[in-house]
């Protein structure tokens, strides 16, 4: 399967991850029908300094993001001089985790009179007054990046071609995406550093393409709950398949919880990250790493604790089939900790074969079934 049969030729993409702990950089490129190959990779990471305030956790984004687009320029004018690709950067997908970004699901329903056209017109309207009562709560210091709808019914019937159709009843279910305003304005202007318009650069909600992904590359239309643990964070969507319910997010990630274990167990930051690698892969000795091992479970219980508060606010009647874990590092630790938790629901980790056999990698490209997914959501975009 090529997701991307209908782009031009040669054109370049660089897709921006800004994670809590990392951004990091990726430059696609695009040929024809060919698989689209990942030419190029950066991570910089964004050093935990709690004392810090915001403004150097912005600051820390903001210079991650110049030395990315600074990096990529060389590489590509480089490999342009070698005839290898074009000369210029066509498009820059900046993807957001929080803290950048908050997502909200919306469903909004009216009942006519009578029959009643619904036009596009009608459904942008809904949206811009719900984005607008987001925008007044939160002091209109936030922007709306992204919005996405999930279903559209008429007469109570899920319709996907609803535009110009006439209902007595109307209902649609969509998500809004914010992030801070002042944030926004600056990441952009690091973007363009990389020689693209600002009218060429769009943000995203790292859920919102992971979720569309989910549905499109590997064909999951059922009820899950989807786990983003990255840096400081988790973040989690609970969805029915098509439609995102519920968007949650709680201050507990990789990272975050190393530095519990470090401090229960009085270890360095790398023995930390070892203790881990071991209790997932079973490797912990029972007698002699029995100190170890009810500190782990102390943390993961903590963090699952927090994410448990998150599911809890879904539909009493909603019963997720599966829950897919998302994560760079350790995810069978916390594939291990919701299982325990929820052993009627399957947990699964993000498949790697299905993910890459859809891209070519470059000798030197680092492989992150992440970028996989959010460039297959970004096309779907692109093409509708």
């Amino acid at each position: 399967m090529s997701f991307l049969s209908h782009k031009p030729k040669d054109s370049l993409s660089l897709i921006i991850d800004i994670q809590s702990s990392v951004v990091r950089g990726t430059l696609i490129y695009l040929h024809g029908t060919d698989l689209p190959h990942i030419a190029w990779t950066s991570t910089i990471p964004i050093p935990y300094r709690p004392d810090e305030g915001s403004s150097y956790f912005v600051d820390s984004a903001v210079k991650a993001i110049e030395t990315i687009t600074g990096a990529v320029t060389t590489y590509v004018h480089t490999a342009h001089t070698h005839g290898s690709f074009p000369a210029h950067i066509s498009k820059v997908h900046c993807v957001l985790s929080s803290p950048w970004i908050v997502s909200q699901a919306r469903t909004v329903s009216q009942k006519f009179e009578k029959e009643t056209h619904i036009t596009r017109a009608f459904v942008k309207n809904i949206i811009e007054n719900e984005r607008a009562t987001m925008k007044k709560s939160a002091n209109d210091t936030m922007v709306a990046i992204e919005e996405k709808i999930f279903d559209v019914r008429l007469n109570g019937y899920s319709i996907a071609e609803w535009e110009n159709n006439k209902s007595e009843t109307f209902e649609v279910s969509f998500a809004i995406s914010l992030a801070g305003t002042s944030t926004i304005k600056r990441f952009t202007e690091s973007c363009t550093k990389a020689g693209v318009l600002e009218k060429h650069i769009d943000f995203h909600s790292s859920l919102l393409l992971q979720h569309m992904a989910i549905g499109e590359v590997l064909s999951l239309d059922d009820p899950y709950i989807l786990m983003h643990i990255h840096g400081e964070l988790t973040d989690i969507v609970i969805s029915t398949g098509e439609t995102c319910i519920l968007f949650g997010s709680h201050p507990t990630g990789v990272l975050t919880l190393i530095r519990q274990l470090i401090s229960k167990r009085g270890i360095s930051e790398s023995a930390g990250d070892s203790l881990l690698t071991l209790f997932e892969t079973n490797q912990l000795d029972s007698t002699q790493g029995a100190q170890d091992i009810v500190s782990i479970n102390e943390v993961t219980n903590t963090w699952m604790k927090k994410c448990m508060e998150i599911i809890s606010l879904a539909p009493e009647t909603y019963q997720p089939l599966r829950i897919i874990i998302s994560s760079r590092f350790h995810e069978i630790l916390f594939k291990k900790s919701v299982t325990e938790t929820y052993p009627n629901v399957l947990t699964e980790i993000l498949p790697t074969d299905e993910l890459y056999k859809l891209v070519t990698f470059d000798t030197g490209a680092e492989k992150l079934r992440l970028t996989v997914l959010y460039l297959s959501a970004i096309i779907r975009l692109e093409k509708f």
